[in-house]
């Protein structure tokens, strides 16, 4: 819970942290590489994220689609007046709003974005499928290519054209999120009913939704269509490795200070995609995650591409 109106800001700051640190593990270790006056703001924004991603899951398991619906409408709003220098005050996203405003007088942070997660999260309340291999690239766009165009203020050379730079961004954040999907393609089928690889692709496999939701809750494997199963995988991971290849183009453009912790966000999320390839492509019962000694490794060394051709034989 945030702490409440008579915390001090050493405390607010406290909790910013723990909650980027307990919400995402790999984006959170490699953030301590950042210059340090970027790091609050850059868990004030992820807070932001978070909390739009709780609307689009949690909330609307608790209250309702058409309820989180209008949450989301209001959160618009809300999201506005800040930005317009006036945070709503009470409430439980007050802390979040007024430190959000903060983040905005100084770094002048894009609304399109921003607004853009909130579009995310409708998609998912209104359940607009992910029927083509196009649809998951919007959809990737709008949830996490937001994220790296909400960060970039905070990357960027003193006077540098952000526009130029909007595309590796925001290709990174499609290469994260691409990555969370084809890591948590169970878990979203037995948590939330939701399925985000592209039905189009998953019937040229010659896999139904039954037959995934099976393999999932682990009551029937998917036996002769593996192989069909992890071919998919295979080509939405290269699709991802492309993604992360212009990103890592990208960082060569950044200030000095912040390209290690942006490339180490890089290296570590990208080898997931390895993880799950060490799996068995079996990211229908397990979750892959990377362990923090090869994190460590990672942030002074690459290694990806040796890895991943050793276990695609």
């Amino acid at each position: 819970m945030p702490p409440g109106p008579l915390a001090t800001r050493a405390e607010e700051d406290a909790f910013l942290r723990e909650a980027f640190r307990h919400h995402s593990r790999t984006f959170s270790f490699a953030a301590r590489l950042l210059p340090r006056r970027v790091r609050l703001p850059v868990a004030t924004v992820y807070l932001y994220c978070r909390t739009v991603d709780h609307l689009a899951d949690e909330r609307a398991y608790r209250i309702g689609r058409e309820a989180a619906l209008e949450e989301a409408s209001k959160m618009r709003l809300d999201l506005d007046v800040t930005l317009a220098g006036h945070p709503p005050e009470g409430g439980p996203d007050a802390l979040l709003w007024r430190r959000l405003a903060d983040v905005h007088r100084e770094f002048e942070l894009d609304p399109f974005p921003l607004h853009q997660q909130l579009d995310g999260a409708v998609w998912d309340l209104e359940e607009t499928p992910i029927q083509t291999n196009q649809d998951l690239l919007d959809y990737s766009d709008l949830v996490a290519g937001s994220v790296g165009a909400i960060v970039l203020p905070f990357l960027v050379r003193e006077g540098a054209d952000r526009s130029e730079l909007d595309r590796p961004a925001r290709a990174l954040g499609a290469a994260m999120q691409l990555t969370n999907i084809l890591r948590d393609v169970g878990e979203d089928i037995r948590e939330l009913g939701r399925v985000y690889l592209p039905a189009d692709d998953l019937a040229a496999a010659g896999i139904s939704p039954e037959a995934l939701s099976r393999a999932a809750s682990g009551e029937t494997p998917l036996g002769p269509l593996a192989p069909r199963y992890a071919a998919l995988v295979e080509g939405l991971m290269e699709q991802a490795e492309a993604f992360y290849d212009e990103a890592d183009r990208g960082i060569a453009s950044l200030r000095f200070n912040a390209k290690w912790g942006i490339r180490t966000a890089l290296r570590t999320y990208r080898e997931i995609l390895n993880e799950v390839r060490a799996r068995g492509y079996d990211n229908l019962t397990q979750r892959a995650w990377v362990p923090k000694r090869r994190k460590v490794r990672l942030a002074v060394a690459p290694g990806y591409a040796r890895r991943r051709q050793r276990l695609r034989g």
